[in-house]
Parts: structure tokens; C-alpha cells; sequence
């Protein structure tokens, strides 16, 4: 105890001088690391340090107990400690719109999966900031406070960093007019984000109305007395390069890699407009893509279409409901089954091969034309959790972190999550194939993930800078028999396609092009399904919303090499070098 107050009476005797340099470096410290991390341009990696130091100077001389400054800006800090967690994660990243939009459409179990795997870096930031927040509060107690004539020398210091700052920004910003502090300087990057995010979450709660007026005014161009069913498989979080479908040395997907080709058609030069569900599924489920996000407020989904044209609509989830448009969209078929909320008293952990029971019973039903959707929980984290652990293929221990280390255990988790994804493919496909009926499936993932490949150490997905593995999408279709014999104009265009780059986007086309609706909305020039389909640009939807070409997406080179290896479109010479 003795030892205790001696360290007491210590820091209450401290200089505010040693206080006030402590506490402007602690509110410095995640712009330095994001200026030595972060994938930006030189000149915002120096605007990251030399514009917010000042401020930060002059801010903790507003008292003469910085300590009372330092307690004052707690959500600032509190901001600091997230965003210096996060970087454990999206290396080189700062808090984006995707991220916080997340923290209001993510639901209690899945942040939970998350946060039990980033335990230890949320533990070392409580360790950096909260001995500096006892610090601050022996600041603000101390009777001791900081001399006029060390503030003002100060405030003149960091007048002077703000004078040599300025000039320089201004001056970049004449030589390249992009160039914001809202996108280069943190913290000002995490506010505007936060702004951008709030008139989102607002779009979201007033869907109901402004799309209330929306039709598509579909019609079938197949006989009324046609049986015929349609699915749509919507994957999650996994990417081509892990199915051994695409190349990929392990057998991840052994039972479509044995399926006939006559029925299986695989695209291998599919992309993502968007590296969150958040975005990307309402891409895939509507008209609305990259180059038109500013009409997802407005229109209707898919299923919408369908029912319009005749069809009975259903939409099956594995996903916990994320409060967005897709479960809008989702709630517009004639039935939506949550199974997270209708078998939650089975008391374990359900798989995407649950869904296959509502599956069979819908085609069982009377309806004559079925239009279904099955939303997988694929490849998502946590990894083991996605696949029963007695139908593992590659080892995975009990015990395991999130963290670099252990990477390879991390990739055999994805690999059997992904095998996991196969079967359940397998079994749908199984229950259409005894059908005797006119049918028809598509699956695509809505994103990859990046599973420590590399040197770079990425992991996860939803970082505001995207890389290959995240970009880089499975694209199947699969016809019954009857399908292929009656429409085999179809089937001649889809493998004439088959090779063609294509994006997301080209989802909803295709559906409606196979399935024969017809509406104004449809573009058979986006249908994989048609003779007219045309590669055009690719687009992405970046975190802010910015609709922009692949090329312009700051890839680093280690994606340029593996988009040539994979044989995917794309014009090296026109990619913004980072």
C-alpha cells in the first residue's frame, strides 16, 4: 500500500508538461500507424501526421490541466481504440461506411463470432489507452498546471506545422482535384464515413415508402401450363479461388467437379460489384447495380418480378436478418422463411443444408411455376461453424485464433466450409433433378475473403480497399433435362458466354432471361443468357458509395498477377498504381 501512495503522490507532483506530450502522442498514435500502413498516396500519408499534430497541440492547451482536455475528447479516444483494433483485421484501413453500417445491420451472434476472435487486440488497446486515461485523470487533479509561457511557445509551434501544412495541401490539391482531407486525413475520414452512413440507414427505413409506387410491369413469355422452377442460390463469402471447381489443388468441390457438363455450366471470369453483403446483395437482386446504387431506394426485388410474371415466390435464409434492403426484398416473395428464427429451438447450430427441407417441400406444392431463393451462410466467419465438425476434410484443432499465426488452420476451416457449400449445392440440385419439371439453378457467392494468402496479411472481407481474393466470384448454372430440350437456344448462348468476363450484376438478367420474364427493367445485354450479352466496363461500388472501374480500384501488384494467372479480364496499363 505504502508503494501505492508513493506512486500516488508521484504522479499527482507531475510535470503537465510530461502529461500534455503523452496525451498528444497517444491522440497521434493512429495516425502515425495508419501513415506507415495505410495504401494512400505519399502526400496523404504526410497530411495524416502534419496537419492533425497541430491540432491536437493546440487543442490540449485549451486548459492548463490537458488532462481535463484529454477526458473531454473520451469518444475520440474511444474512436482510437477501435480504429487501432481494426487494423488487426483490415490492415491499412480506417473505420469505413461499410464497417459502421455493419454495427447497426449485424446481429448479436455474428458481431459475437467476430469480437471472440479479436479478443487480444481489443486487450492491447485497453492496455495502451486506459493507463494514459488514469494519467489524464492525475492531470486533471494535479495542482500543478502548465505555465503561460509553455503555451504559448507551444500554440506557436503548432501554428507554425499549420502553416507549412496548408500550403501543401492546397498545392496538391491543384495538381490532383480528387485529393480530400475527408478521404486522406484520419480522424476527419472516419466522420465524413460516419455521415455517409447515416443518410444509408436513413434510405434503409424509408424503403417502404419510397418504393411503395415501384412495378415492373413483368408478363412470362412461357405457355401458362408450363411446370417449370427456378432457383437462386446466393452464396456467402466465398471466393473461386477456393473451389477446386476453378483450379483450386484441393478437392473442395468434389461433387460438382464429377457433374456432368451437359447440365453444369461454371463462368470463370466473374467479379463482385461489392465486397459487403450489404451492397452486393441487393446488386445481385435487383436492377439497381454499381453504376445505378442511387435507385436501390426505389425499386423492388427480384422476386417482385416473378410473382408479377405468374410465379410463386419464396425466400429461404440461413442469414441472420442485417435490417437492409435484402430483407426488404425478401419479405416481397409470397413466403420468407428465416430458419435462424424458425428452428432456433432445435437448440444447435444450423447448417445451409437446412434450408433443403423448405426446398422440398415447395416443389411438392401444387404450384405449377416456382421461383426460389436459398441464401446460404457459406463461407462466413467463423469458419468451423459453417459445417458439421464430424464432415470436416482438412484438420482443424478445437483451439485456434484469428491472428496470422494461424493461417493455415483458418484456410482449412474456409476449405471445409467451402466443401460444406458443395453438398448442399449437390442436394439442392438432387431435388430439382427429380422433378419432372422445366427447371433451373444459378448460385453465385455475393463477395470473397481474403484468408491470409499473402505477405500482406489480409483477412476477412469489407475493407474499403478491395484485393483479388475478395473481388474474384463463383458463377454456376445447372438445367434439368427438360429444360435443356426445351429451350437449347438458351443453353447454346450460356456456353458461348461461358468464358466472358462478367460481373454480378448479370444475376438478375439472367434469371429473368431463363425463366422467360419479360419486363422493361430486363437487359439482355447483362444476360449470360443471351446472344447479345456484351463485356463492356467492369464496375465496382466502393466503400463511399463511388461507382468506379475495376482498373481504377488501386489494386496492389500482387492482385494484378494473380488476375493474370487466373486468366481474368483486366487492362494492367489503366490501374492507379498505389
Amino acid at each position: 500500500m505504502n508503494y501505492w501512495l508513493q506512486i500516488k503522490e508521484f504522479l499527482l507532483r507531475g510535470e503537465q508538461r510530461i502529461y500534455y506530450w503523452i496525451f498528444t502522442f497517444s491522440l497521434l498514435l493512429p495516425n502515425v500507424v495508419l501513415s506507415v500502413v495505410m495504401q494512400q498516396s505519399m502526400i496523404g500519408r504526410v497530411l495524416n501526421i502534419l496537419l492533425m499534430l497541430p491540432l491536437y497541440m493546440l487543442v490540449l492547451l485549451v486548459a492548463k490541466r490537458p488532462g481535463r482536455v484529454y477526458w473531454s475528447l473520451l469518444v475520440l479516444v474511444l474512436l482510437h481504440m477501435f480504429q487501432l483494433v481494426l487494423l488487426t483485421i483490415f490492415s491499412g484501413s480506417v473505420v469505413a461506411v461499410d464497417m459502421i453500417l455493419n454495427l447497426f445491420t449485424s446481429e448479436p451472434d455474428e458481431a459475437t463470432e467476430l469480437l471472440s476472435n479479436i479478443l487480444w487486440p481489443i486487450i492491447g488497446s485497453l492496455v495502451l489507452y486506459v493507463p494514459v486515461l488514469v494519467l489524464a485523470t492525475f492531470s486533471a487533479r494535479n495542482p500543478k498546471t502548465l505555465t503561460k509561457r509553455f503555451r504559448k511557445r507551444t500554440a506557436l509551434y503548432a501554428l507554425v506545422l499549420l502553416i507549412i501544412a496548408l500550403p501543401i495541401y492546397i498545392g496538391a490539391k491543384r495538381r490532383f482535384p480528387y485529393l480530400h482531407l475527408r478521404a486522406e486525413v484520419y480522424p476527419m475520414s472516419v466522420f465524413y464515413n460516419m455521415y455517409l452512413a447515416t443518410k444509408k440507414l436513413n434510405q434503409v427505413f424509408h424503403y417502404s415508402y419510397s418504393s411503395q409506387d415501384f412495378a415492373y410491369g413483368a408478363t412470362s413469355e412461357h405457355a401458362e401450363e408450363e411446370r417449370e422452377v427456378y432457383v437462386l442460390v446466393l452464396g456467402e463469402t466465398s471466393r473461386a479461388h477456393s473451389w477446386s471447381l476453378y483450379g483450386y489443388p484441393r478437392q473442395t468441390t468434389p461433387h460438382l467437379d464429377t457433374m456432368s457438363r451437359e447440365a453444369l455450366i461454371p463462368f470463370r471470369d466473374v467479379l463482385t460489384q461489392s465486397n459487403t453483403t450489404y451492397k452486393s446483395i441487393p446488386i445481385i437482386l435487383s436492377p439497381a447495380d454499381a453504376s445505378s446504387a442511387e435507385e436501390l431506394p426505389r425499386v423492388r426485388g427480384i422476386l417482385e418480378a416473378f410473382k408479377e410474371a405468374g410465379f410463386y415466390t419464396a425466400f429461404i435464409s440461413n442469414q441472420p436478418g442485417n435490417h437492409s434492403y435484402v430483407d426488404f426484398f425478401a419479405m416481397q416473395g409470397d413466403e420468407h422463411h428465416s430458419i435462424r428464427k424458425e428452428l432456433r429451438r432445435e437448440k444447435r447450430r444450423l447448417y445451409d443444408a437446412d434450408m433443403l427441407p423448405y426446398l422440398r417441400q415447395l416443389l411438392s406444392s401444387e404450384h405449377r411455376k416456382l421461383f426460389i431463393v436459398l441464401h446460404a451462410y457459406g463461407a462466413h466467419f467463423s469458419y468451423r461453424d459453417r459445417y458439421p465438425a464430424c464432415a470436416q476434410s482438412f484438420p482443424v484443432p478445437r483451439r485456434y485464433s484469428g491472428a496470422a499465426k494461424d493461417s493455415l488452420t483458418l484456410r482449412n476451416a474456409y476449405d471445409n466450409a467451402i466443401v460444406e457449400t458443395d453438398r448442399f449445392l449437390d442436394g439442392a440440385i438432387r431435388l430439382l433433378g427429380a422433378q419432372d419439371r422445366r427447371s433451373a439453378l444459378l448460385y453465385v457467392s455475393d463477395h470473397g475473403e481474403d484468408v491470409y494468402d499473402d505477405s500482406r496479411e489480409r483477412f476477412l472481407h469489407s475493407s474499403p480497399d478491395v484485393s483479388y481474393y475478395q473481388l474474384h466470384v463463383p458463377l454456376l448454372l445447372w438445367f434439368s433435362p427438360a429444360y435443356r430440350e426445351a429451350y437449347p437456344d438458351v443453353l447454346r448462348a450460356v456456353r458461348a458466354n461461358q468464358q466472358r468476363a462478367a460481373s454480378t450484376n448479370a444475376v438478375f438478367h439472367t434469371l429473368l432471361h431463363i425463366a422467360g420474364v419479360k419486363t422493361r427493367y430486363r437487359a439482355d445485354s447483362l444476360s449470360l443468357a443471351s446472344p447479345s450479352f456484351a463485356e463492356g466496363t467492369r464496375y465496382y461500388l466502393n466503400d463511399r458509395y463511388e461507382c468506379l472501374p475495376i482498373e481504377e480500384l488501386d489494386l496492389a501488384p500482387e492482385d494484378l498477377v494473380l488476375f493474370k494467372q487466373k486468366g481474368l479480364r483486366i487492362d494492367p496499363s489503366l490501374c492507379v498504381k498505389p
